[in-house]
């Protein structure tokens, strides 16, 4: 009778452990809390400027082109981004975009102080946190590898997220506490302070060697980008995987933009039905990373990626059908697990396989279709919501994703298993593009 009580004592025990293997390793875990630390204050600052938009323009067009600018620049620049990050140190790198991230949210704070803070003002400084971003998200994609190690990178990228998710329901509260209590500028002042814990523990971080270069300059920064793309494309798994990437992006991650809608129009509800609909929907994204975390390296990559697709397409399917606010939570708990189970086994299956020399450009491939492409999909999800109305519009996304996935699932059904990076073809076509170059060279004279 003792006994059993001990061994699920040691079992919870285990997991929990398991489930955090990945601070063990003391830069990620110095990566980590800094990041807690910070991405609360990010979120202070998104929460913080779509009241500050609003109150300015009462103009719902004007928040669409806010978040337009932002993630816009990640669409042109972030392959671009990739060759950066597979040529200088990302640590380096991240310090850079870290504290230029600090700057753009205290000069924020500064014009909302001194009245200065204008729509065009605020449109500009979102647009170069935009640019900001499109170098620091592949980069940082591509660094947590060196922080942790292959072996733990799937716990690492869900905890990443499980970090991101928990601060997306802890950020939105103070910041409303905050402006109520102090003042919406002190919302952006945070979040600059926020980045010391970031940028403190990257200058902490230790390396058993120099951090060098870690790529030549020895072919044209276009032929870098091509080399990363070319990859990509000669894998079918990895072309697979991008595909469905696409797919979801487009189709499936722009349900976010019309929650408002289906608080106000399918469940007849206010602020208070919306901020559930959020809530449940984090609360499935924390779970899907925590049992991602917890079950790193245990479970099956193809499974949980069609695993995560199909749960998610029933769960958007059966919330165009609901009217009551009790199933719109369960749906959006289960869409949250379904979308952020899909994105963070993608993420991992791209880390752990892609070579370490052409991993900054991979994960901007990965950025570009993953953040790149979602404003696209967040127009065309308005225009289908204005168009055919909210349920019809999910109805559709739904069965435009189902046909992203069964074809592709066909497709990887037929395919090895990616056990191993197939090392032989990547150094063949690195030479290759060594040799196109030293044409091109010696067609210069």
């Amino acid at each position: 009778m003792t006994l059993q009580p001990l061994a699920i004592k040691r079992s919870a025990l285990g997991l929990l452990s398991g489930t955090f293997r990945s601070l063990r390793h003391r830069n990620y875990r110095l990566f980590f809390f800094g990041q807690l630390i910070s991405l609360i204050g990010t979120w202070l600052q998104n929460t913080a400027l779509a009241w500050l938009v609003y109150s300015l323009t009462r103009n719902a067009m004007t928040l669409g082109i806010m978040s337009f600018l932002g993630s816009i620049p990640i669409l042109f620049l972030s392959i671009f981004a990739g060759t950066v990050a597979d040529e200088f140190p990302k640590r380096r790198i991240l310090v850079i975009t870290q504290a230029s991230a600090a700057v753009q949210a205290v000069l924020l704070a500064i014009a909302i102080w001194t009245n200065n803070a204008t729509i065009i003002f605020i449109g500009a400084a979102n647009l170069i946190l935009g640019i900001v971003n499109a170098f620091d998200m592949p980069t940082r994609q591509a660094f947590v590898v060196e922080m942790a190690s292959k072996e733990d990178v799937t716990n690492a990228v869900a905890l990443n997220s499980a970090v991101f998710n928990a601060a997306r329901l802890i950020g939105p509260a103070f910041a409303g506490y905050i402006i109520f209590a102090l003042s919406i500028s002190m919302c952006f002042f945070l979040n600059g302070v926020s980045y010391i814990a970031v940028i403190a523990g990257l200058m902490m971080m230790r390396f058993a060697g120099k951090q060098t270069r870690k790529r030549s300059r020895e072919v044209t920064r276009m032929a870098a980008m091509k080399e990363g793309v070319t990859y990509l494309y000669s894998v079918p798994q990895f072309r697979a995987l991008m595909f469905l990437v696409i797919g979801m992006t487009l189709f499936g991650w722009s349900y976010t933009v019309n929650l408002p809608v289906v608080a106000g129009s399918l469940l007849r509800g206010g602020s208070g039905t919306y901020s559930a609909l959020l809530s449940a929907n984090g609360a499935g994204a924390l779970l899907a990373a925590l049992s991602q975390a917890a079950f790193a390296g245990k479970l099956d990559s193809r499974k949980m990626i069609f695993a995560g697709l199909g749960i998610f397409i029933l769960a958007l399917l059966g919330l165009s059908f609901i009217h009551t606010l009790a199933a719109a939570v369960i749906a959006l708990v289960l869409i949250g697990w379904g979308i952020i189970t899909f994105f963070i086994t993608a993420n991992t299956m791209l880390q752990r396989r892609v070579p370490d020399e052409l991993r900054g450009r991979v994960m901007s491939i990965y950025s570009f279709a993953f953040a790149g492409l979602f404003p696209f999909g967040s127009l065309l999800a308005g225009w289908m919501a204005s168009q055919f109305g909210v349920a019809d519009a999910f109805r559709l996304n739904a069965v435009v994703l189902a046909g992203f996935t069964i074809p592709a699932f066909f497709f990887v059904r037929k395919l090895p298993r990616l056990s191993a990076t197939p090392r032989q073809a990547v150094q063949e076509l690195l030479v290759s593009e060594q040799e196109i170059f030293e044409a091109e060279q010696i067609s210069k004279g």
